[in-house]
């Protein structure tokens, strides 16, 4: 089992909605993935909660940050897949899922606030000695995106495929879908492209 850790210290990065779509896609793809919420705010959970199909799959209570390892250990023999979301900040408990993980995904804005604030969060991984990946999320079609990209191409991957700033993405948040299974070909079609990039690495 291949585990994916999603961490940015900026609120609003899209931290939820990458988790959410990105299990989606590897499901829909024919993994079998595991989700787990280590953000107190709970946002994943709840839009699990609201789906109408079990896949992906979350377990009746997710663990706390001491017992994830015993968790993942426990998985391994019925999931491909277990993709993690965590808070905006990075508390001290946070270090030892990052070392647990195959690898981090970084969603960033392409806003000059979410460049700067990125560091911390690179910092922690790097420390942590993990690969990871930049996804640019919420992006505009605009000079700003080019900018964030060659900004963060200076630090380590970027995706080569932006999540766009789409309606579908925020509908998907309140219906327990992923865009994957909307009517947005687009949305959908860049999530895949992102999943298909990431199974890429992990399978390295």
């Amino acid at each position: 089992m291949k585990t994916i850790l999603i961490a940015a210290q900026k609120g609003g990065a899209g931290k939820t909605t990458l988790a959410r779509n990105l299990s989606v896609a590897a499901s829909l793809d024919g993994q079998k993935v595991l989700c787990l919420d280590l953000d107190p705010q709970g946002s994943l959970r709840a839009w699990w909660e609201g789906r109408e199909v079990d896949t992906p799959a979350m377990l009746e209570r997710d663990p706390a940050p001491h017992a994830l390892k015993a968790t993942l250990d426990a998985a391994r023999a019925q999931f491909d897949l277990c993709i993690i979301d965590t808070p905006p900040a990075h508390p001290e408990w946070l270090n030892e899922p990052l070392e647990a993980a195959d690898l981090v995904l970084i969603p960033v804005r392409p806003s000059p606030d979410d460049l700067r604030a990125v560091g911390a969060t690179i910092a922690a991984v790097n420390d942590a000695k993990v690969p990871f990946v930049f996804a640019l999320s919420q992006t505009p079609r605009a000079r700003i995106t080019e900018e964030a990209a060659r900004v963060l191409a200076q630090h380590g991957r970027v995706a080569p495929v932006n999540i766009a700033q789409r309606v579908a993405y925020a509908e998907t948040g309140a219906t327990g879908q992923g865009v994957s299974e909307t009517t947005d070909q687009k949305a959908g079609a860049e999530i895949a492209a992102v999943w298909d990039y990431v199974k890429g690495i992990l399978d390295g």
